[in-house]
């Protein structure tokens, strides 16, 4: 396979990519708050600093792909993962993950009640959040001394694990528990609203889980390519459009003359008198 194929070329199809979904988050954005301009401060704050995340990213990857075809493209020799913009992006997807998974383990505890399910989560964000801010600072010494480029794979890996196992565990956990009320109550209207829960619990939750397992596997494999980076040049867009599903997502029913939405936390106890948690 030519240098070309496995460098340039990742790099093109993980920015277009990233492009489109970058597009479909804007639209979500419009909205979201279109659709919930009564939501809390807190969670509208989220949404525009996630947002704005995700913006830097986008022009990032767009920079970053700009070098590669134009201004690099005269000496492919002199092709490296490692730039400035580059550097800026890896810092970027961190931030973006990491907000997004506390809203997530946010909405774990609010079902579960459990504190230790929740910090467990938390440390494992946190962990992908500082082991790539460390990456970060140390890609650009890197980037000068090639032969120094496989020392930090292993801290790589364990923020890339991390970060799988956090999406992993709040999917997992958040099906169970919503299951678990599920199987509480006899009305058939809870009984629909909690299968609907756990559909969307497991579309978002799968596809950043899966997404960073996908980068492991390439990066593990085919580390001195750049075919790793064009996944995880996605990924931040991944997270993001998978927050505004959830938040887009929420829809406000009646059972037996009592109103339900579906919002940030949910109360878990049994039967048709469940109440909004906010």
């Amino acid at each position: 396979m030519s240098t070309t194929a496995t460098t340039i070329g990742p790099a093109v199809v993980g920015s277009m990519i990233a492009s489109y979904l970058f597009g479909c988050s804007t639209m979500q954005t419009y909205t979201y708050y279109r659709r919930f301009p009564g939501d809390r401060s807190v969670i509208q704050i989220l949404v525009a600093a996630v947002m704005m995340l995700t913006f830097a990213h986008i022009i990032c990857i767009m920079y970053w792909t700009w070098t590669l075809t134009v201004s690099g493209c005269h000496n492919p020799d002199d092709i490296t993962i490692f730039s400035s913009s580059r550097d800026v992006n890896l810092i970027m997807t961190p931030l973006i993950s990491t907000l997004v998974q506390m809203f997530f383990i946010h909405r774990l505890f609010k079902f579960s009640g459990s504190k230790t399910i929740a910090a467990f989560c938390g440390i494992l964000s946190v962990l992908n959040l500082i082991g790539t801010l460390v990456d970060a600072v140390k890609a650009l010494g890197l980037a000068t001394n090639r032969t120094a480029q496989h020392a930090q794979d292993w801290l790589t890996i364990l923020t890339l694990v991390a970060a799988a196992v956090c999406d992993l565990v709040t999917t997992i956990g958040l099906v169970y528990f919503v299951q678990r009320e599920r199987r509480r109550t006899k009305v058939q209207q809870i009984h629909n609203i909690a299968d609907r829960l756990t559909l969307w619990a497991i579309e978002t939750g799968l596809a950043t889980s899966m997404s960073a397992v996908l980068v492991i596997v390439f990066f593990c494999t085919m580390r001195t390519t750049f075919l790793w980076t064009a996944i995880y040049d996605v990924l931040a867009d991944v997270y993001t459009n998978s927050l505004l599903a959830a938040l887009n997502s929420r829809k406000t029913t009646c059972i037996r003359h009592s109103h339900i939405e579906f919002s940030i936390g949910y109360n878990t106890s049994p039967g048709p008198n469940l109440q909004v948690v906010s």
